[in-house]
């Protein structure tokens, strides 16, 4: 019995070996060992295989990843009794090894020069992470029982493979983590209701918050409040694995923050709201232009659940809006369009969700006072000042059209303050002689104008020189096209006739505008369709 079960695990270790060398050569090598006849062969208890397991696999990044995929191979083929306390045991230490082995480490840092994986060896980390997820779902069928402390390691090294985007996170991986972390909630609530809160308490505590510990806001108390006499600031943080190990030795921790935040319910946020805080402060004031998207993406999956009392209450609300406000201005040349972008998109779009979730629509006048006066910040501070200094760049002039849209559809009639500025932005883009040449821009600007005029429409009339000039001109121009480029211009020129139809209803019943209306079909037999009163 003894030969048969050293048979089954030399075999086991065989074609695991085999399985690494292959993942040198093809990529699409699964990450763990196709069925095989293992149970018809006597395999050797637990205790026996986990001990050779972490013998085996002791320095040597090969042997480990050897080691968990005949660890996944025996726990798949044979049904273990966890009640006994030996294989309880030694359950528990392939758990807490496992988890070991394939957390994301500095390899897959942020940036460099800390960044050291090559393409290759990810291709090798990837697969031996996914082989011990699978590992560790085997455990989780068998229904091993672990404490606090080991439920909360497991979920983060879980949480950590739940963004598909992450360079460590294969689509493999990523379906087994959700699962499993489903299942685990799932039996979880089932078995003792409010224990998931405990486990994320322990994870803001123990697995988040030490690794934020050197970073510290001097505008915040040590109850994540806004602090009425702020300390100076110290001395910026240098950019190293001692004082950020968020960002570099331990990468994967954002990904475990991210999912804890998709987790919270409104009256744990409050709960936990001195553990959140300064991390997604940290992140969203980090140097780095990546870190700084990501922290705009974290705040907002907070506001998804966060009480806007609680924001007003602790002054937050004005600190995160104070700190985003300057991203505004991180423009071309200065900074590198590939840069500018996505970090302009998700600072707009992180800005008005926050001015939203700080003045809830049904408020008393004295609040939406100050969220139009926010609203008009964001808008005077980055959309005019964006388009005076990057104007000329056509995806900048696009995306901040494409945010003046959103920042008037959010503002409603209180938009109409800002016409004399706006319109004329507008008007410019569809008269400029090249319009055409970039369509997307053209078609968010008449995306723009078709706001203006469903939420300015009281003041449509005072301005509907220049609000016509702009979409006649420019859709002249798509008219005179070759027909080739006009089938590219086709929705932009159905959206111009749209917004022009809206503007001629808006002034049915102004004579003076109806006459020049009429003026301008008698001058062009071709707005005769246009223009129809």
């Amino acid at each position: 019995m003894a030969e048969d079960a050293t048979r089954c695990l030399d075999a086991l270790y065989e074609d695991a070996r085999g399985h690494v060398r292959g993942l040198k050569t093809d990529r699409n090598f699964p990450a763990v060992l196709s069925n095989h006849d293992y149970d018809q062969i006597q395999s050797p208890d637990l205790p026996t295989v986990v001990e050779q397991l972490l013998e085996t696999g002791r320095g040597d990044s090969n042997r480990e990843h050897e080691a968990i995929v005949v660890g996944e191979a025996y726990l798949r083929n044979n049904q273990v009794d966890l009640m006994v306390a030996e294989n309880h045991a030694a359950a528990t230490r392939l758990l807490e090894w496992t988890i070991e082995k394939i957390l994301p480490t500095e390899a897959f840092a942020v940036e460099p020069p800390f960044a050291t994986v090559s393409p290759e060896e990810a291709v090798w980390i990837v697969s031996m992470e996914e082989a011990g997820l699978h590992l560790l779902s085997h455990l989780q069928r068998l229904q091993l029982s672990v404490s606090e402390d080991q439920a909360a390691a497991l979920i983060a090294c879980l949480a950590s493979f739940t963004n598909p985007q992450d360079p460590w996170t294969s689509q493999g991986s990523h379906l087994v983590s959700k699962s499993m972390l489903a299942s685990f909630r799932t039996n979880l609530d089932e078995k003792i209701p409010k224990q998931f809160d405990t486990l994320i308490r322990n994870l803001l505590l123990n697995h988040v918050k030490p690794l934020f510990q050197k970073s510290k806001n001097p505008n915040l108390t040590p109850q994540a409040r806004k602090a009425i006499s702020p300390l100076p600031p110290g001395p910026a943080d240098f950019e190293s694995p001692a004082n950020k190990p968020w960002k570099f030795s331990s990468p994967h921790i954002l990904t475990v923050f991210e999912w804890i935040l998709s987790q919270l319910t409104p009256s744990l946020v409050e709960t936990h709201w001195p553990l959140l805080i300064p991390p997604l402060l940290t992140l969203i004031d980090d140097i780095s232009t990546p870190t700084k998207i990501k922290g705009c993406t974290l705040l907002l999956a907070l506001l998804q659940t966060c009480p806007s009392l609680l924001l007003q209450r602790s002054g937050l609300g004005e600190i995160f809006h104070n700190t985003l406000l300057p991203y505004l201005l991180y423009l071309p040349s200065l900074t590198p369009e590939e840069e500018s972008l996505p970090l302009l998109n998700a600072t707009y779009t992180a800005l008005i969700a926050l001015t939203q979730a700080r003045f809830p629509d049904a408020t008393p006048t004295t609040t939406t006072t100050s969220k139009i006066k926010a609203l008009d910040a964001i808008f005077r501070y980055g959309i005019l000042k964006g388009y005076a200094h990057a104007g000329e760049n056509v995806r900048v002039a696009s995306l901040l059209m494409r945010k003046s849209r959103d920042l008037v559809d959010v503002m409603g009639t209180y938009c109409v303050k800002h016409l004399k500025d706006l319109l004329p932005m507008i008007s410019g883009i569809l008269t400029a002689p090249f319009a055409t040449a970039y369509p997307p821009l053209v078609e968010t600007a008449v995306e723009t104008l078709r706001a203006v005029v469903v939420n300015g429409w009281p003041r449509v009339g005072y301005h509907r020189g220049e609000i016509l000039e702009g979409l006649v001109v420019c859709w002249c121009r798509i008219d005179e096209e070759e027909e080739e480029r006009r089938g590219e211009l086709t929705g932009v020129k159905s959206g111009i006739e749209e917004v022009v139809r809206a503007v001629v209803q808006i002034l049915r019943d102004d004579e003076v505008a109806r006459a020049e209306i009429q003026m301008l079909r008698r001058f062009d037999p071709r707005f005769e369709a246009l223009l129809d009163v």
